[in-house]
This record gives structure tokens, C-alpha cells and sequence, in this order.
């Protein structure tokens, strides 16, 4: 890599407001003390503990979303990047997973990129009352859980790798 791409990606996350960025394997450990990291930031800008936890909640959510539904048998890596711009918060997480996968993710964040809040809390509800029947972890309610969360509906892309393979991206405010 030379130091000119470098130069140009710190000026590019300054102007959008990145507080935070990572690309490489995700680990419960990472995840932990990239968290804490987080939450000591918006504790120290005053942002409050409701902002801070909401933030905090979000990111724990999105990451765990990496280490589970990473393609295949292999480690989970992904990015994640944090921007900061007025008073608004961006996450956002990405990594590579197979084709029918991200094809049921899709139809899952189309499902509920134009509801209402009341309509989400009320989805939420009632996979809780399900999630005894469901096979993987946190019986599917991650997006729905981000979409609460989250100030404004959940925007996301897929891109096609030359492997055959989609990577996923999910952004979530706050």
C-alpha cells in the first residue's frame, strides 16, 4: 500500500466524521474492547448514558452479526466503521456471506426497511414469543432489534464478489 492511499483514507474518514474504524477478524474479545473504547468516547463527549448505551447496544448487536453469520467455516472478519457527524451516529458493518444467504437477508431488511416503529417493537414481541423454535442465535431478531434502535430505517447493500460470494453491508443511526 502506499502512503499517498493512506494519506487520502484519513483525510476521507476526517471529512465524514469516523471515529472509529476496523477491518480483520472479529472476536468476542475485540468486540468487547472495541465496546468499551465506544462507550468511553461518548461518555467523555457528554454525550449522556442514553446515547452512549444506545450506541454501545448497536455496535455489540452489529458485531455479533459478524462473528455468527460470517460465510462458511471461516473466522469472522469483517469491518466495522463509527462516524460522528452533528448529532447523529452511524454504524456500519460489513462482511462477505454466501449467496442464499444474503438473498434471505434481503428480503428480511426489504420486510422492514418501511415500517413503522410500533410495527417493529410488535415484530420483536412476537419473535421473542417464537425464539424457543428457531436453530441460530438470537432466534433472528438482531435486525428487528437494530431497526428499535435505530433513528432512521436501516439502509443496507449487497455486492457481488468474483467468488461467487455477496458482501454485506447494514448501517444503522442513532
Amino acid at each position: 500500500m502506499e502512503i499517498q492511499s493512506v494519506i487520502d483514507m484519513r483525510r476521507e474518514m476526517r471529512q465524514e466524521g469516523v471515529i472509529m474504524a476496523y477491518n480483520g477478524e472479529i472476536s468476542d474479545e475485540l468486540m468487547v474492547s472495541l465496546g468499551v473504547i465506544l462507550r468511553n468516547h461518548f461518555e467523555a463527549m457528554g454525550e449522556g448514558q442514553k446515547k452512549a448505551r444506545s450506541v454501545f447496544s448497536v455496535f455489540v448487536e452489529q458485531v455479533q452479526n459478524l462473528i455468527w453469520h460470517t460465510r462458511g467455516e471461516e473466522r469472522a472478519a469483517g469491518m466495522i466503521v463509527i462516524a460522528e457527524q452533528g448529532n447523529e451516529v452511524t454504524l456500519v458493518c460489513g462482511n462477505r456471506v454466501d449467496r442464499e444467504k444474503a438473498d434471505v437477508l434481503r428480503q428480511t431488511l426489504e420486510s422492514i426497511q418501511g415500517v413503522d416503529k410500533e410495527t417493529i417493537r410488535q415484530l420483536y414481541r412476537e419473535g421473542l414469543s417464537k425464539s424457543g423454535s428457531h436453530d441460530g442465535p438470537g432466534a433472528g431478531l438482531g435486525l428487528l432489534q437494530l431497526a428499535r434502535q435505530s433513528t432512521q430505517p436501516l439502509s443496507f447493500a449487497f455486492v457481488e464478489t468474483d467468488e461467487g460470494d455477496v458482501e454485506y453491508f447494514l448501517a444503522a443511526r442513532i
